[in-house]
């Protein structure tokens, strides 16, 4: 067989589209892509199916409380409360004491605003004889708001009236019930105030001098008490006092003995000059003859306290010494 070079170059072409082919098939199956098909239940007899994917996400904690901004509250955060005694007709400020430790006072229709650390507090108000108190817990970003007064009227009641004057005695004089301070009492301005019924302790102090008194109180019962008498037999030691206490004698030497009291509040420096009069023997005249002896004693006195201070006198101008009884002639 004969072959020409037309039919070979035939061959040639044929061959070489052969082999482009193949090699055209291989690439497209390598490298093609899915086509997309749209699956809308409009557009296809198909029913439509979504893909699922599970993706792993880290776990997150939450270390806010709900509604926060994200940022941790501070240990020392602080929240507002407020106290009162709703329409409870008490006649003195009442004193309100949040853990113990004094807060403020209050009065009908004048509440008494706090501000409070976060947490749980007792809160504890006190009128006369009788005290209430409440747990409460603070949150800072709500207003707590306690009012006794419907406690008070109901666990307290109206109580009854007492009335305390220091009648002519002429000071201005503090007036304890129950060893709480309710008020001054003077010459001619008694306390009167509402008491809780049952037993209480009036008192009333000059300097650290103190009467007594106890009072019954009953709803529809006024009491009257009047330290006015008691008071006046206690005057002469509502101020610095000194006095003698004892004297002795041994030949020439006298030794006396003073007693500083200080009733005030304050710790101070007392002293006083004391004169001792005596007769004796004059060795030249062999009469009695008279003279007399002072010296001057000090001490620091504190407050509230007595102190006993001796002072001795040196006696001079013969023998046979007799004293009369010593005498203080200078305090200032």
């Amino acid at each position: 067989m004969v072959h020409t070079p037309e039919k070979r170059s035939q061959v040639k072409i044929v061959v070489l589209l052969t082999i482009f082919i193949l090699v055209g098939c291989v690439l497209v199956a390598g490298c093609s892509t899915p086509s997309i098909k749209n699956t809308k239940a409009g557009n296809s007899s198909t029913p439509a199916i979504t893909p699922t994917f599970t993706a792993l996400t880290p776990a997150v904690v939450q270390t806010t409380a709900p509604g926060s901004t994200g940022t941790a509250t501070p240990a020392n955060k602080k929240g507002q409360m407020t106290v009162s005694i709703g329409d409870y007709p008490a006649e003195q400020p009442v004193p309100v004491f949040l853990d113990n430790v004094s807060a403020g006072e209050l009065s009908p229709g004048t509440p008494l605003n706090l501000t409070v650390d976060t947490g749980r507090h007792a809160v504890r108000i006190c009128v006369i004889g009788s005290c209430l108190q409440e747990e409460v817990l603070i949150i800072f970003s709500n207003p707590t708001t306690i009012d006794f007064g419907d406690r008070l009227k109901k666990e307290v009641g109206s109580g009854g009236s007492l009335t305390v004057s220091i009648g002519g005695y002429d000071a201005k004089l503090p007036v304890f019930i129950d060893n709480t301070s309710i008020g001054n009492v003077s010459l001619g301005n008694p306390l009167t105030m509402k008491v809780g019924e049952g037993s209480h302790t009036v008192t009333v102090c000059v300097g650290i001098i103190c009467e007594n008194e106890t009072a019954e109180i009953k709803f529809g019962h006024p009491v009257y008490i009047d330290f006015g008498d008691r008071l006046k037999k206690v005057a002469e030691s509502t101020t610095p006092t000194v006095r003698i206490v004892d004297t002795r004698q041994m030949n020439d030497r006298v030794t006396v003995d003073v007693e500083f009291f200080n009733p005030g509040k304050n710790d101070i420096t007392m002293s006083t000059t004391v004169r001792v009069t005596y007769s004796y023997i004059d060795p030249q005249t062999h009469w009695r003859a008279g003279n007399s002896k002072q010296d001057t004693v000090a001490t620091l006195v504190k407050a509230g306290t007595r102190t006993l201070k001796s002072l001795d006198l040196s006696l001079t101008g013969g023998s046979a010494y007799n004293i009369e009884i010593p005498i203080i002639v200078d305090t200032p």
